[in-house]
């Protein structure tokens, strides 16, 4: 089976407008990583929530004209960076509403063609060929010895997962198809015992629930005395804080705006 399912031409498009949005964001000599949080963030509103059903990586909504992406934090974190990237695919290029699932909880997986393009480009925009090569050799793996563990390092080096590495090794022209199914042997097992040989580790987000800048809207609304402390604890316990987590003691005695107002100045 050929490491994409997409034809020829599909591929250099999802690959051209990987290199565009590269180059938009100063990031084509740039390992991503953890930063795609930050470009997701500036392109929507985001929610991170750890959902039970760990075959779900994300989704992305649009609600009344704003967008909304969700990203699966009950998965490892280099599976939420490769959310981040395949939802910003459905952002910036269309098809809301579709839902990221791994059928196998390794990688994600999909016969629809929209869904191929977007882990296509997520998988392009995090780790495009000419910077691939060049943390290789940065790194000292050279293309005649790339077994689990130098596929490990490189998965760990880029903040992805261990199999969208091992396609991109293939795709790249880093090794060949052969190469990549005898790499698909590997389990996230074996892939996290040669993280504890190598003394590498995956980053780990903190617990609980993150909703975009909806903290520190709430904080900067409160701080003006645009809400009372009572708005400012409800909108808090969204993201299970508190006031007093925030440094806040004090009750105002501020009217708070109606709820349709806060909504005019939250959607700002």
């Amino acid at each position: 089976m050929p490491v994409s399912r997409l034809d020829e031409r599909g591929i250099q498009s999802v690959k051209a407008l990987a290199r565009g949005k590269l180059v938009e964001y100063h990031k084509l000599n740039d390992v991503i990583g953890s930063q795609i949080f930050s470009i997701l963030e500036k392109e929507s509103k985001v929610l991170y929530y750890p959902l039970k059903d760990q075959q779900v990586w994300g989704f992305f909504e649009t609600i009344k004209g704003k967008s909304f992406v969700c990203i699966n934090t009950s998965l490892q974190y280099d599976k939420q960076v490769f959310a981040a990237a395949h939802e910003l695919y459905h952002l910036w290029f269309g098809n809301p509403g579709e839902v990221m699932i791994s059928n196998n909880a390794m990688e994600p997986d999909s016969e629809e063609e929209i869904e191929l393009q977007a882990n296509r480009f997520a998988a392009e925009f995090l780790v495009n060929d000419e910077l691939l090569f060049q943390e290789m050799r940065m790194l000292g793996i050279g293309n005649g010895s790339l077994g689990a563990k130098e596929v490990v390092r490189l998965a760990n080096h880029f903040v992805v997962p261990y199999h969208s590495m091992s396609k991109r090794l293939c795709e790249s022209g880093a090794c060949s198809q052969e190469a990549v199914e005898e790499l698909k042997t590997c389990t996230e097992e074996q892939a996290e015992i040669w993280r504890n040989r190598m003394g590498i580790s995956l980053p780990v987000r903190k617990e609980g629930i993150g909703l975009s800048n909806l903290v520190d809207t709430a904080m900067e609304l409160y701080e003006d005395d645009l809400i009372a402390y009572e708005k400012l604890k409800h909108l808090l316990g969204l993201a299970e804080l508190t006031p007093e987590k925030m440094g806040v003691g004090r009750i105002s005695s501020y009217m708070p705006p109606a709820d349709d107002e806060l909504d005019a100045i939250l959607g700002e």
